[in-house]
């Protein structure tokens, strides 16, 4: 007797067939309306959703329970809050496991017998891989501290040889026979609890009721698949809540993540593929060494990790700081900025400072977008083909040395402040990974003196909340990491009416733009103003640095250059000795990293693939390297040139004259081979390193 004949029909009629109906397929005088009838045939999906909540939610406890040896700092009251969490991402999965079923048994008024074995069959397959694959994370959770993922699908191939190997390793490395009859028991259970939801019953009759349980699904079902009913759809960073890296991982599912991964590899990563058939990996990690490494850095693991080191202090200060702030500044352009020779007026505060820092002119953002900005500076990560949202996907979980995380090492407390929504491009989920403890966002503003209804309390608020929360952890004796990304700048230039603070109104079809700059700089020098008050200023390293550019014109080649070309101070008198001086080496955000690690001494590993910019040789060009976000084209900066490259079609050369007015020359790539084939040795070697380093995870170790 099959599983499904084993109980009687349930809502059926006497000789099992279709429930009795009128002639015409309605429902007829008396019965219940199709509404009610459309509710009814939800109930099976109701149940069989419940039914994988409550599997997912007790094989995450098995998962903690033979992973425990791994919690670290992890607490129960945090394990139950992960428990609970957790259910998002399983109601979530759920959702698109139990779809399917659903509407068949919708739009299926009377399945005959044999479809209704087959759906019941087709049904516990599925059941049988998913259970399969989340008692095997367990052994999985155990080799590599983390959950399924993209990982997972990096250790099969189409080649059937090395598919082999991996089964092979699997079969002889683990208990595989015993976590199978665990699998295959509890696989049994739930089968044998999910069958009376494939019996015959009563379904709603007619095209109105069909259509009305399949709207009810639909909505239902999209709330269920986004997490809810909040901004952003749910994202891996959602799980990120507590300091406990172990916590936040069991507060996942691994079929989620499973589910995430192919989504973002199916989105598009044949660039990435084509770009890493440019050069063999062994000589690109070779070639990156030579262009990044300095004197006495020392690699960690090289024969595994590729730029993981540790470096020497630099003596550019006459004190180690205190306190370290970073104050990425919203579409803060060079090409507007006094200090750096634009001639509209727009950053005296911002000048003013520049006289009394290290200002770099010839800075540039690694990418055109917020968050690329941001990973560059506080990960010294380059922006890579197909990788162009690291923080939002799945291939973003992973522990790069970041300024926050070196920092946490250290004994600072972390913060990062910012105008905008966290959850926008995954910033809180994944900077708690990265090491920040707190965040104080869009919400947590009393009183803002202005509010933009699209980004929220102005640059003002968010820097007067920098000092008192930096005073109070000073007050506590406790040194600090701050971040601080600012929201003003940016269109549609909603911004404060500012005593004596005139218009900019000389740059045309720009004007807007400029008063953004022009208001983001009065508000840096307010904040400067209230900070020299403080005791802890004089031990404070303030870094400000533009998360890139505006699209301004002239386009200069093909990576529109000016997109991101920004400034780059490091600000601390009393640290340097009272020098100042502007500096025109070629540099990029990815440098800020190595370069505050060497001011602060620090003798913790980082990955960066910037440099210490305080141990260059004077004459030493410098080099940045920069993509524009959505465009295949890339581009390699040394001194004041560039190689623009792109797969598929040749390389570029250009000479750069970043004056005012700006202006780069005709392609020189036929004129100067040799020179265009160097750079675009460095650009492919720099390329194929981090896409190495990113897809199997070789930034550093994974943290327990």
């Amino acid at each position: 007797m099959s599983i499904l004949s084993s109980a009687g029909p349930v809502n059926s009629s006497p000789d099992g067939g279709q429930p009795a109906t009128g002639g015409d397929g309605v429902a007829p005088a008396g019965s219940p309306s199709f509404f009610a009838s459309a509710f009814k045939s939800l109930l099976p999906a109701f149940w069989l959703t419940l039914a994988w909540v409550v599997m997912f939610e007790l094989l995450r406890v098995l998962l903690i329970i033979f992973t425990w040896s791994h919690h670290g700092d992890a607490t129960m009251p945090l394990i139950w809050q992960s428990l609970l969490r957790g259910v998002r991402y399983d109601l979530a999965i759920a959702a698109w496991l139990v779809l399917p079923f659903a509407l068949w048994w919708i739009w299926r008024g009377a399945p005959g017998r044999g479809e209704r074995r087959f759906v019941f069959g087709v049904f516990a397959l599925i059941a049988l891989v998913g259970i399969f694959a989340l008692i095997a994370e367990v052994e999985f959770y155990k080799e590599f501290q983390m959950r399924l993922g993209p990982l997972a699908y990096e250790y099969f191939s189409t080649k059937a040889e090395h598919n082999a190997i991996v089964v092979g390793m699997v079969w002889h490395g683990y208990p595989v026979v015993r976590w199978t009859l665990a699998c295959l028991a509890g696989w049994a259970v739930f089968v044998w609890v999910a069958r009376r939801q494939f019996l015959p019953r009563a379904n709603p009759t007619g095209l109105a009721g069909r259509a009305v349980a399949t709207l009810i699904l639909a909505g239902v079902g999209l709330i269920a698949i986004r997490g809810g009913l909040q901004h952003t759809p749910l994202r891996w960073g959602n799980a990120y809540f507590s300091p406990s890296t172990y916590v936040n991982q069991m507060t996942g599912n691994g079929l989620w993540s499973l589910m995430d991964a192919a989504r973002h590899s199916t989105s598009g990563t044949q660039l990435a593929r084509q770009w890493k058939r440019r050069m063999p990996v062994d000589e690109a990690i070779k070639r990156v060494r030579e262009i990044v490494l300095l004197p006495d850095e020392k690699l960690v693991e090289p024969e595994k990790y590729p730029l993981l080191r540790v470096s020497p202090p630099n003596d550019a200060v006459v004190k180690r700081p205190r306190n370290v702030v970073v104050v990425i500044m919203e579409s803060f352009t060079a090409r507007f900025n006094d200090a750096i020779g634009a001639p509209f007026g727009a950053t005296p505060q911002f000048a003013a400072l520049a006289k009394e820092g290290i200002l770099f002119d010839r800075a540039f953002s690694a990418g055109t977008h917020t968050a690329q900005g941001v990973f560059a500076t506080l990960c010294s990560f380059p922006n890579l083909p197909d990788y162009e949202r690291l923080a939002k996907g799945p291939v973003g979980e992973q522990p790069f040395r970041s300024l926050p995380q070196i920092f946490l090492e250290n004994g600072y407390e972390t913060l990062f402040l910012y105008n905008g929504l966290f959850s926008w491009d995954n910033k809180q989920g994944f900077y708690t990974h990265q090491g920040v403890q707190r965040f104080i966002g869009q919400f947590d503003f009393k009183n803002p003196t202005f509010v933009d209804k699209d980004w929220g309390p102005c640059d003002f608020d968010v820097f007067n909340r920098a000092i008192e929360e930096f005073s109070d952890l000073a007050a506590k004796k406790k040194r600090f990491f701050g971040i601080v990304l600012t929201l003003s700048n940016h269109a549609p230039f909603d911004l404060p009416k500012i005593e004596g603070l005139e218009p900019i109104t000389t740059g045309g079809e720009q004007n807007k733009r400029l008063n953004g700059v022009h208001y983001a700089d009065w508000a840096v020098g307010q904040f400067m103003a209230s900070a020299r008050k403080q005791e802890w200023f004089d031990d404070t390293l303030f870094v400000f640095v533009g998360d890139h550019g505006f699209g301004i014109p002239p386009n200069l080649t093909e990576v529109s250059l000016l997109h991101m070309h920004v400034p780059l101070l490091f600000y601390a008198p009393a640290l340097f000795g009272g020098k100042h001086e502007v500096r025109h080496q070629t540099v990029g955000q990815m440098d800020i990293l190595p370069s505050i690690v060497g001011l602060a001494g620090f003798s913790t590993p980082h990955q960066a693939f910037g440099r210490d910019l305080f141990r260059l040789p004077a004459d030493e060009p410098g080099h940045a390297y920069v993509k524009r976000i959505g465009e295949p084209m890339l581009g390699w900066i040394e001194g004041n040139e560039i190689l623009v490259g792109n797969v598929g079609a040749p390389a570029h050369l250009h000479t750069l004259d970043l004056g005012f007015p700006p202006s780069a020359s005709d392609d020189l790539s036929a004129k100067d081979p040799e020179k265009a084939a160097h750079l675009l040795h460095k650009l492919d070697a720099f390329v194929v390193t981090g896409l190495n380093t990113i897809e199997r995870r070789l930034a550093a170790p994974q943290r327990q």
